[in-house]
């Protein structure tokens, strides 16, 4: 656990990409930006300190962002290595990626431009499909006209940030789902990423459609039916990660369309549960949340068990949203006592919301073991608190 001040001096982040962007433009003030940089990020995470250096980036350049973009997109030639490699190294994700957070955040100023800027950055790996959320959600069509340029291009890292980009869901970022009614326009450019020769976009096709089986499930299931026909072990693996779910909550369709069998029909366990508690049932959404519990096997026979747990938290809407989530499956010896103890971050209400946005207030957990509720209690989320380390 290191505090991000002391990584900052140590590292010199602002100062370095401060003097270099000062050698392309002179009126740059690099004193200033690095102050401003650090009052920035002050209790921060690696993550946000990237994204300060691209705010405080804005008050240093020209006002016109067209003119500014193209000085720091000249900083990026200057920075980035000749041939775009598979992982940057530390010092270049450290330069370009807060180029990627100051586009995320003006870059509507010019659409064109930054969706180019975008397509750079990302030969590098320097950027994510979070930071173009923004423009999928002002511009869908036009976006999609380049990721259809994109998914084609050479570079795996540019077809990976397409794949990136198509995520439905994400943590700490707008969720797609209310933006896109229409979800064939992602699934048209997942048909051409599903046969990748590189591994880590098929694996990313895979998650964006475990999102989308959940958002869409005709549209979901029915493109995964019919991918499954050609028989590949890549394509089956594909099925297999974007099902991973549907399988643990019991989905007949999921266990059909990967040759599972029937769906495993649990009876009511013979269990006493005891102890169920939380560390503290007021928490701030930097705290982790932890909760434990114990079970009592009241059988003289061995019994299988099914353990979920479910949060459920109030909507700003008023809308209660229940999020239900795998624990473990056992079977329990004859009289058998067994303890858990899990932690959470962030909690599952605080994942679809950007800039610290989250659903405070009430919240509910409970304890499901073969699909009876056995035991819960309330508890409270606050605002956040200062968060020094990482």
């Amino acid at each position: 656990m290191r505090d991000q001040r002391t990584l900052f001096d140590l590292t010199q982040d602002g100062l370095i990409i401060g003097e270099k962007i000062q050698r392309i433009y002179p009126e740059f003030d690099v004193s200033a930006f690095v102050a401003d940089v650090r009052t920035e990020m002050e209790g921060q995470t690696i993550y946000n300190v990237t994204n300060a250096i691209g705010r405080v980036l804005r008050q240093y350049l020209p006002q016109d962002y067209s003119d500014a973009l193209a000085i720091l997109m000249d900083f990026v030639e200057m920075e980035a290595p000749p041939e775009p490699a598979r992982h940057p190294t530390a010092e270049t994700e450290t330069s370009l990626r807060p180029i990627a957070h100051f586009i995320s955040l003006y870059g509507l100023a010019d659409f064109d431009a930054s969706l180019d800027a975008f397509c750079e950055l990302s030969k590098h790996r320097c950027t994510r499909g979070g930071e173009i959320r923004e423009f999928i959600i002002k511009d869908t069509e036009r976006c999609f006209e380049r990721f259809g340029e994109w998914v084609r291009n050479e570079n795996a890292n540019l077809r990976l940030f397409v794949a990136a980009s198509l995520c439905m869901r994400g943590t700490w970022q707008k969720w797609l789902r209310p933006f896109i009614e229409n979800p064939q326009p992602i699934l048209a450019l997942l048909e051409t990423l599903k046969d990748d020769p590189d591994g880590r976009v098929r694996e990313q096709v895979a998650t964006d459609m475990r999102d989308i089986v959940k958002e869409y499930p005709e549209a979901g299931y029915a493109t995964l039916e019919r991918w499954g026909q050609d028989g590949k072990p890549e394509t089956q693996k594909i099925l297999k990660q974007a099902l991973k779910y549907q399988v643990k909550i019991g989905d007949e369709r999921a266990f059909k369309l990967l040759g599972l069998g029937a769906v495993p029909k649990l009876g009511k366990a013979d269990i006493t549960l005891t102890e169920l508690q939380s560390e503290r049932l007021a928490l701030s959404i930097n705290d982790v949340f932890r909760f434990s519990f114990s079970l009592q096997s009241e059988s003289d026979a061995d019994q299988t068990i099914l353990n979920y747990y479910v949060v459920a938290y109030k909507r700003p809407s008023g809308h209660i949203t229940r999020k239900r989530y795998r624990l473990s499956q056992r079977t329990l010896k004859p009289r058998q006592r067994v303890a858990y103890e899990k932690s959470l971050f962030p909690l599952p209400s605080l994942k679809q919301y950007d800039d610290g946005k989250a659903c405070l207030g009430w919240h509910r957990f409970e304890l499901e073991i073969n699909g009876n509720v056995l035991g819960g209690f309330d508890f409270e989320v606050t605002a956040p608190k200062d968060r020094k380390t990482f």
